[in-house]
């Protein structure tokens, strides 16, 4: 179903984003896959070969968006995988942590598509997912307020980008994963090992957290024709985390 289709993918280079373009790839898509890692870019386009064009770019660059994807070819699909975590407790609040954070989680996938759009990058049909999270649209949690509002806002985002791009057929849409084994889930050095076994029990379904190729089919489903009649939506995936 992806056959022959582009896609772009940001924060290509680690976890979820690095995921998805091998995924994409099984599928026999081309992937514009977006990052720093420069080792895990050439990983990626030794992996597809032909099929896979690399941008090493800091999507907080704003102000060199326009040239950074000018480049770019017309796209049947955009994958905004790119994000961080940090926690930020409201009694320790620091602007410049936040700031940080709204720039890549937010403000990056936000100016990201409008450029594409802007540009006449996205072909007519073209699917947009937003990797979202449910902290923030659905559940909330201590010392992450600054995460939490980044995928808030990426989900009232995609209502409107669906709406204003809805004409060229065009559909934005949003995952929200629960906890994702990740190495950036690991890396949260403010979670205790014990805390994290705690965690896990919460999540009804295995007793786990969702696994990368989990997500990636997701997103997978969210870019193809199946989903060909949905947008402006959130899809949860949480291993019924959020049920009450």
């Amino acid at each position: 179903m992806l056959q022959d289709k582009t896609v772009l993918v940001t924060g290509a280079t680690s976890g979820i984003g690095y995921a998805v373009v091998c995924d994409l790839l099984d599928a026999d898509a081309s992937v514009v896959a977006v990052g720093r890692n420069q080792a895990r870019l050439a990983e990626l386009s030794a992996r597809g070969g032909e099929r896979v064009r690399t941008l090493s770019f800091d999507l907080t660059r704003f102000a060199d968006y326009r040239a950074a994807f000018a480049e770019v070819p017309a796209l049947d699909g955009v994958v905004c995988s790119a994000g961080i975590a940090d926690s930020n407790p409201l009694r320790f609040f620091s602007l410049e942590k936040y700031q940080r954070l709204i720039d890549i989680n937010q403000t990056a996938p936000i100016a990201l598509v409008a450029e594409l759009a802007r540009a006449g990058k996205l072909h007519s049909g073209a699917s947009v997912v937003l990797l979202a999270s449910i902290l923030g649209p659905k559940i909330g949690r201590p010392g992450a307020a600054a995460y939490a509002a980044s995928k808030a806002a990426l989900t009232g985002f995609a209502k409107v980008a669906a709406l204003e791009l809805a004409g060229k057929l065009v559909r934005v849409n949003c995952l929200l994963p629960g906890m994702v084994d990740t190495a950036l889930a690991e890396g949260q050095s403010e979670v205790s090992q014990e805390a994290r076994q705690m965690d896990v029990q919460r999540y009804p379904l295995g007793k786990r957290y969702a696994k990368v190729d989990e997500v990636a089919a997701a997103i997978r489903f969210l870019l193809s024709s199946e989903s060909s009649f949905m947008t402006g939506q959130e899809l949860v995936l949480d291993g019924g985390f959020c049920l009450p």
